[in-house]
């Protein structure tokens, strides 16, 4: 495997030269996206150098720093890790100002390698702005190695804020790195059924395997090293609170999770039902509480046909004080 090296431009936020600040902070994103993307490359085995700077007296002092640090190894590529700005578009006009690459030159393998990571990042739903020359960028004209230089998004983009902050630095990372190591987004372990990824995929999704394949017919509730989910179609569905089942019963979803901390009286489109646990309990018969009242309960359910007395007056299901 190749060794590379990867830094995040500019100094730190708050410092002099640091990078562009709009709803995003350009120092502060693209570290964790370089960051990242060498604990995801190693984690595969590739020697990954990371080549950030930290402590650059002005703007020249850290190019050059970087430029020395790139060319202190034998690497195959260097990445330079970015957050693009000038749209000025703060309150949002639909539209994505989107991801490019910055090159010296279309050649040494540059084109193709830009064209896979833009391809990933098109995946995630940025605009592809495409790739470009430049012949005024150091860290491009000076390296020994091939150089890229990744404009992610728009700091100054409500668009492109929304998307960052839904997809996050991790999904990004993983869709850069997965290009250069030329890999595929949707590889995940053969071994994985019945659950639910441990991690997101490069879209934002938390997809649910049978076999090693998102099952997209599937709507259950499942597991993964994260608690149990609301799974419809194939993906966690976030969105939705209610009570859904799978083969081990019926479980109280908040937000898309199971609440096992729920000993309440809740509902779905079905009904209303005793929770104990997080798990519906069919057995219960008798009354029961939560934020809107006491309730009578046969079979787990609220008898919303009962009126009568059991240690209450209970009229339609309900016990009236």
């Amino acid at each position: 495997m190749a060794a590379i090296s990867i830094h995040a431009g500019h100094n730190p936020a708050g410092k002099v030269a640091c990078g562009a600040t709009g709803l995003l902070d350009e120092s502060k994103e693209n570290r964790l996206i370089a960051a990242e993307m060498i604990n995801i490359m190693r984690n595969y085995g590739w020697t990954v150098y990371n080549d950030t700077v930290d402590n650059g007296s002005s703007q020249d002092d850290v190019l050059n720093k970087i430029v020395a640090k790139c060319n202190s190894h034998s690497v195959s590529f260097v990445f330079s890790i970015h957050l693009n700005s000038g749209r000025n578009d703060y309150p949002g006009d639909g539209r994505i100002g989107g991801f490019e690459v910055w090159v010296n030159a279309m050649n040494k393998g540059k084109p193709e390698m830009a064209e896979r990571i833009r391809a990933n990042m098109s995946k995630l739903g940025f605009t592809d702005r495409g790739t470009k020359i430049s012949k005024n960028l150091k860290v491009l004209n000076k390296t020994n190695a091939p150089a890229l230089l990744l404009e992610i998004c728009f700091v100054d983009d409500r668009d492109d804020y929304n998307l960052y902050q839904k997809v996050g630095y991790k999904a990004i990372a993983k869709a850069v790195a997965y290009a250069i190591m030329n890999k595929s987004l949707e590889e995940i372990p053969a071994n994985l059924n019945g659950r639910v990824a441990d991690e997101r995929a490069a879209d934002g999704n938390w997809y649910y395997y049978e076999n090693g394949q998102i099952a997209s017919n599937v709507t259950t509730v499942a597991q993964n090293k994260n608690g149990w989910w609301y799974v419809r179609n194939g993906k966690v569905d976030f969105t939705y609170t209610g009570i859904a089942k799978n083969q081990n019963g019926w479980w109280r979803i908040v937000n898309g999770k199971v609440d096992f901390n729920c000993n309440s009286v809740e509902s779905n489109e079905n009904g209303w039902w005793k929770l104990k646990d997080g798990m519906v309990d069919f057995s219960y018969n008798g009354l029961a509480a939560n934020k809107n009242g006491v309730w009578y309960v046969k079979n787990g359910k609220v008898d919303f046909d009962y009126s009568g007395n059991v240690t209450a007056r209970v009229e339609k299901g309900r016990v009236i004080v």
